[in-house]
């Protein structure tokens, strides 16, 4: 996907600490849609409202354990071997060759590899996020939140423009779920610090967009809304908390699925009066 020289969702540089969107520098560009309704961005006040800072992704230190293991272990036998072979040790080689390596193939490495498929998916960044996220969310069930057994559900990190030189880790500036409501023609972000209540009517623009680190495209969803002091630019990586692994297509197609959601409510029209 080329990239313009002249990007619509350009902001001004912000310090981590901001707010997660930001007043868009190019407030007077002209949008594709026409804001007629506000969107409401909401501070979420300690103990329901706190930081929740995405963590390494300990599959990748469980996995690199538990192959470091089984590579020692390879090791060991095959310098066993070659002494037995060196000493001339026959019944000794013959041992190990028939106990240790049939124990290897067939015992520890599907155990290994057993526990690799746990340990990435269980372990991964997103997953281990979005439970300490949802723990949170539980504890704010009297408010009129999006239910996280909800299929129209989706965990989501939210990453500022300006945060994009950092390093894949510190990308992210907060997290949360992002409910896509057809019947109310609306989008509500639950985060673990804001809401944000975004009607159909307060988007001025939506789009697709990318980062690189390391030859990982992270896809983005930008939408452009209209606030009480102006546009503001909110950038959401859509999280993946069911999946085992995802290819730079695969995002993609997962951002543009996301999109195209939003994008469906600036043409139907509302079917219920929105609730305050």
């Amino acid at each position: 996907m080329p990239k313009d020289p002249i990007n619509p969702f350009q902001s001004p540089q912000a310090s981590p600490d901001e707010a997660p969107s930001v007043v868009s520098a190019v407030a007077e560009e002209e949008w594709p849609f026409e804001a007629t309704e506000l969107a409401v961005i909401e501070e979420i006040e300690p103990p329901l409202g706190r930081p929740i800072v995405p963590g390494r992704s300990w599959g990748k230190i469980i996995s690199f354990s538990l192959l470091s293991i089984v590579g020692c272990y390879g090791l060991w036998i095959g310098v066993m071997v070659l002494i037995a072979w060196l000493s001339g040790n026959s019944d000794a080689m013959n041992s190990l060759l028939i106990h240790h390596v049939t124990s290897l193939l067939f015992v520890v490495l599907p155990a290994v590899l057993f526990l690799l498929t746990i340990s990435r998916h269980y372990f991964q960044q997103d997953v281990s996020t979005f439970r300490r996220l949802a723990k949170l969310l539980r504890l704010r069930e009297t408010k009129p939140i999006p239910s996280l057994n909800s299929p129209n559900c989706q965990f989501v990190a939210i990453v500022p423009r300006e945060r994009w030189q950092f390093s894949e880790l510190d990308v992210t500036q907060e997290v949360a779920v992002l409910h896509i409501n057809p019947y109310e023609s609306r989008i509500i972000l639950e985060g673990a610090k804001h809401r944000f209540w975004i009607p159909s009517h307060a988007l001025l623009k939506c789009g697709v967009d990318y980062l690189t680190k390391s030859k990982k495209e992270i896809w983005v969803v930008c939408l452009i809304i209209q606030t009480e002091n102006g546009p503001r630019e909110v950038c959401l990586r859509v999280g993946n908390v069911d999946g085992f692994w995802q290819s730079n297509g695969q995002r993609k197609s997962v951002a543009e699925k996301y999109w195209g959601r939003i994008m469906l409510l600036k043409k139907a029209p509302r079917k219920s009066t929105e609730e305050n």
